[in-house]
């Protein structure tokens, strides 16, 4: 993801629900795929990249929790790197219906 990538609300729609929940460090917010997409859309204005290394992965039927190196490269040339735990939690059809990270800035 960058700040040149198209999303629509559909192409959320592709992994998401139509409403779920996101967690990241310690707040909550009920969303949606449009409430989702103008989220995503601020958070791409200054990215050049985001890179992720999985370090560890473990799932269930319903579940999968990934142990990551995350480094964002950002428009002005300066990046941030982070530890980062992420709970991904799944409805019936397959679709995230929870989305809670924590991401520890390591620079």
């Amino acid at each position: 993801m960058n700040k040149n990538a198209t999303l629509t609300e559909a192409l959320i729609g592709e992994c998401f629900a139509d409403q779920f929940v996101v967690e990241p460090n310690g707040r909550r917010y009920e969303a949606n795929r449009k409430t989702y997409k103008e989220f995503l859309d601020g958070m791409k204005s200054s990215m050049s990249s985001i890179q992720y290394q999985v370090m560890h992965a473990i799932a269930d039927e319903e579940s999968v929790v990934f142990s990551m190196q995350v480094k964002i490269s950002k428009c002005d040339n300066t990046a941030e790197n982070y530890t980062a735990m992420l709970l991904i939690k799944f409805d019936a059809f397959d679709k995230v219906a929870l989305w809670h990270e924590v991401y520890v800035q390591i620079d």
